[in-house]
């Protein structure tokens, strides 16, 4: 199993403790947040749960939610990738992704989700990968769509409305 993913312009690798400083500009910033929470920023104390939980989830499950690495510098730049997650009682895996406003428009999150997709089907052998967002974030529902996932249905996650979409995997992946 791969300890880190690789794209033309990315590294997915998983997370460290010591990341926590290099998260905050992002976790931290209310226009990152906007669409993930309502537009709250991360504590610190949150952002250290979220990559203890991604931690955990990169060893029992063998995927996660990526730190995502510009080739370039090796800066961090927001994360990618898939986890666990319950929704209307059901336990599914989401692929999600957040990145710097600075990245915004540049194509990132889609080539760091098709690594992620790629990985999770064949080392995870997921036949089913689902994806989330509020109605009116735009830019990930362009992601989903470029993805082939289509729109299931509408809900709700923590008391904001969103839309589901889902990708199903047959024998052969094709991205």
């Amino acid at each position: 199993m791969p300890h880190h993913l690789e794209t033309d312009r990315l590294w997915l690798c998983p997370w460290e403790a010591a990341d926590v400083a290099a998260a905050r500009p992002i976790f931290g910033d209310p226009e990152v947040m906007r669409y993930i929470n309502g537009g709250v920023p991360c504590s610190d104390d949150q952002i250290r749960e979220s990559i203890f939980r991604q931690q955990n989830h990169f060893r029992s499950r063998g995927f996660c939610l990526w730190k995502l690495l510009l080739k370039s510098d090796a800066r961090l730049i927001g994360d990618c990738g898939l986890q666990p997650l319950e929704l209307d009682g059901v336990s599914e895996v989401e692929i999600g992704w957040r990145l710097a406003k600075d990245q915004w428009g540049q194509g990132f999150a889609t080539e760091a989700a098709h690594a992620a997709l790629q990985h999770a089907v064949e080392h995870a052998h997921l036949e089913r990968v689902i994806a989330i967002a509020m109605p009116e974030n735009r830019a990930s529902l362009c992601i989903m769509e470029k993805l082939g996932m289509n729109y299931e249905r509408a809900t709700q996650k923590d008391g904001f409305p969103i839309v589901v979409y889902a990708r199903h995997f047959g024998e052969k992946l094709s991205l």
